[in-house]
């Protein structure tokens, strides 16, 4: 939002006068939500930030963990929401660029990308608009920079029509001894790389910062246009530079401009800097004002001490890249400003970079009460066959081939595990060694929105599970909290209650969350907020990528293995939405000590070469788990349901779709079935020996002797891939 009177006020405290326009622009950018995290900043207190495995953690442009005694892995979450909304190719592509910058800052090289996308309803033409160009963005200028998209977490809802959540996250490795951690020094210069400032973005940390207006063609300005090219001359030579030692120091030129980078960094070494904006290389003539709060792309500043400056030169020159040297640090702590000799800003920098945190009221709304009671009738049971195929053909859970077959996946040639075969991706380091890491990001926005607390620590379980499902280790995540307006209380109260279940689970299963993105005022014109929703990005630890697991069945006679147990859980559920038009009821409840004890079995069966197929059981149920398993392998099961460990369920349908928390379904190799249930059975684990696949394609379900449902794979395979003829019939 502008400026607030009170907060002009402080400014005039501050400067001790009046404020040139340069200067309330400043601090327009700066003291924008978008930047300051003025209203969040009191709460993100209470998220776990430390670990043993924990290099960097929140504060930096991009968080690092060690993942191996001689490798950190760099990884962080961003979100583009106003601008893909507003223009959903260039919001969406310059969302990935602004998050490889970040990885960029520790000095990692990004190995892989992730977009976690909460769509509107495809067959809305509004919608469809936003979605086919929303993956355009992500997929031209992924591709266009050789880094791979190789994982994510997509959800349709009517929710989304016109306010999409396009949350993306990248991911880097650096030698642990290469990490660029140096401290700046008086005297050093500032080097503005990279893309030549221009109109573009103006002020979009203002424009993130307040509702979309009802008409978003007057808002195109806000949104910045991407230069891929430019961003892989950046990634190139910012690669020799680090090798090199070069620079002492990097930072992003994202929201905010030259405005925010300049302050943050000169407040987090306790220094001033005097800049000289004529020096900048512009694309035309900008005043200095538009010169301070643009947020042109593919600009980077990089701090170099003096006797480096003519090599770092030298090398910009050689990979063709524009560079300005604007200025150097000062040791009086103000930032100043000058433009041809004229003095123009003069700002305390701390004062500047970190504006005192807004305690905002927060109540829950009438409606989020209903989230809070249990389902007392349901509707009767429908024809189970019926009911999979429905759930199978919905959007939040059909094959997302249309989106991840646009990604060059495999460019790097470290894709072990791609997208659609696992429930995490899996990648190696191509240092000469077999070892890796998965990534993964989840969602779910009915869980958050009917329950914030309990869903968002769900969310935390997800990622949790589809790390440890191929094999990981979790050892850390990022978090993206994507909630309404912070001034209205009832909307600051999911905000609230998603981070208090975020941090609340991630304690729990001890993942320390490293760093983070809090975005606010998604709404529409109307003032009605999208669905709350917390995302995660975790990262896990592979120590031999050969032994990673995919979820495909494998081979027949092989036995089909339930992880855990099943209670009556149909709130919130895709199977009441999806069948029965429902969005109501107390969600899965969170269980985290039965996430870790169930985890630490998966991940030794792994070790252990027990198990050819892993697959969490999560939307839709150990039905669905069971089908999309099938699906991908190409072969048939069966499974008798009087065999699965159940608790409190009545009916069929709560065993074959409860959303229960903390379950895997596991194919345990046919000649290791006794070693899998003894190791089980020491580790304390429920698990039910519940049926066994068939080399006929055929998915067959049994009460005892009953049949009760009998589906051809390749009926269940059309409604699983239906997602591209939804898409494609929308539009």
């Amino acid at each position: 939002m502008p400026l607030t009177q009170e907060e002009v006020e402080e400014i005039r405290k501050i400067l001790g006068r009046e404020p040139t326009v340069e200067e309330l622009a400043m601090f327009e950018a700066q003291w924008s939500e978008h930047c300051s995290y003025k209203s969040s900043r009191l709460l993100l207190k209470l998220l776990p930030t430390e670990g043993m495995h924990v290099v960097v953690g929140p504060g930096r442009d991009a968080p690092a963990v060690r993942l191996f005694k001689d490798f950190a892995i760099v990884f962080k979450i961003e979100s583009h929401n106003h601008p893909s909304a507003v223009d959903p190719y260039d919001g969406a592509a310059t969302g990935i660029g602004g998050i490889v910058r970040d990885i960029l800052t520790l000095g990692a090289k990004p190995v892989a990308l992730l977009d976690m996308l909460y769509m509107g309803e495809p067959w809305d033409p509004h919608a469809n608009w936003l979605i086919r160009g929303i993956v355009k963005g992500i997929s031209d200028y992924g591709n266009r920079i050789g880094v791979p998209t190789v994982a994510g977490d997509t959800w349709f809802d009517y929710a989304f029509n016109t306010q999409p959540l396009v949350n993306v996250a990248c991911v880097g490795i650096v030698p642990l001894n290469r990490l660029v951690l140096g401290s700046i020094r008086p005297g050093d210069y500032i080097i503005i790389m990279g893309n030549a400032t221009g109109r573009d973005g103006l002020l979009g940390s203002s424009f993130a910062s307040k509702p979309l207006a009802e008409d978003t063609d007057k808002e195109i300005g806000a949104v910045q246009v991407g230069d891929p090219l430019t961003e892989k001359l950046l990634i190139d030579a910012l690669q020799i530079l680090v090798s090199r030692r070069l620079v002492k120091y990097i930072k992003d030129l994202g929201g905010g401009g030259l405005t925010t980078a300049i302050s943050e960094t000169c407040a987090d070494h306790g220094l001033g800097a005097a800049i000289e904006l004529e020096k900048l290389h512009i694309r035309q003539k900008l005043t200095p004002l538009e010169l301070l709060v643009s947020e042109s792309q593919e600009r980077m500043l990089v701090v170099v001490e003096p006797v480096k400056l003519s090599e770092v030169e030298e090398i910009l020159r050689n990979y063709d890249v524009m560079y300005s040297v604007i200025g150097r640090f000062t040791e009086d702590g103000v930032i100043k400003v000058f433009c041809n000799g004229v003095k123009v800003a003069e700002v305390p920098a701390k004062e500047l970079a970190r504006p005192r945190a807004v305690r905002r009221v927060s109540h829950p709304p009438a409606e989020a009460l209903k989230g809070l009671k249990p389902l007392y009738s349901l509707p009767p049971e429908p024809s189970y066959e019926e009911a999979l195929t429905k759930l199978l053909s919905s959007p939040n859970i059909a094959s997302k081939r249309w989106i991840y077959e646009q990604y060059d996946h495999e460019v790097g040639v470290r894709t072990v595990v791609k997208p659609g075969l696992g429930d995490a991706a899996v990648l190696r380091l191509l240092d000469g060694s077999s070892r890796g890491f998965a990534i993964k990001g989840d969602a779910n926005p009915r869980y958050t929105s009917i329950d914030p607390f309990n869903g968002a620590a769900n969310s935390v379980a997800e990622c949790f599970r589809n790390l440890v499902a191929v094999g990981a280790k979790p050892i850390a995540i990022v978090d993206e909290l994507n909630a309404g307006n912070p001034e209205k209380p009832e909307h600051f109260w999911y905000f609230e209650m998603m981070l208090k279940g975020l941090a609340w689970m991630a304690e729990e299963l001890r993942l320390p969350v490293v760093g983070g993105k809090v975005s606010f005022y998604n709404e529409d014109h109307r003032g009605r907020q999208v669905k709350p929703t917390t995302t995660i990005v975790g990262v896990g630890r592979v120590k031999d990528v050969s032994r990673a697991v995919t979820m495909d069945l494998k081979e027949s006679d092989s036995v089909i293995a339930v992880v855990g147990v099943t209670y009556p859980e149909l709130g919130g559920s895709e199977y009441l939405y999806k069948v029965f038009g429902l969005e109501e009821g107390e969600i899965p409840r969170p269980r985290p000590a039965s996430e870790l004890r169930n985890a630490k079995l998966i991940l030794k069966a792994v070790e252990l070469g027990l198990v050819n197929a892993v697959h969490d059981i999560s939307v839709g149920g150990f039905a669905v788990a069971l089908a999309e398993m099938a699906i991908l392998g190409n072969l048939g099961v069966e499974v008798d349901l009087d065999l699965v460990h159940a608790r409190g369920v009545m009916r069929l349908d709560e065993l074959l779709f409860s959303e229960t928390q903390a379950r895997y379904v596991v194919e345990v190799k046919s000649n290791r079935v006794e070693e899998f249930k003894r190791l089980a059975q020491r580790m304390g684990v429920r698990i039910s020996l519940a049926g066994r696949v068939l080399d006929k394609p055929v998915l067959i379900l049994l009460k005892g002797s009953k049949t009760i449902l009998s589906a051809d794979l390749g009926l269940l395979r059309d409604s699983y891939n239906s997602l591209e003829k939804a898409i494609e019939g929308g539009a």
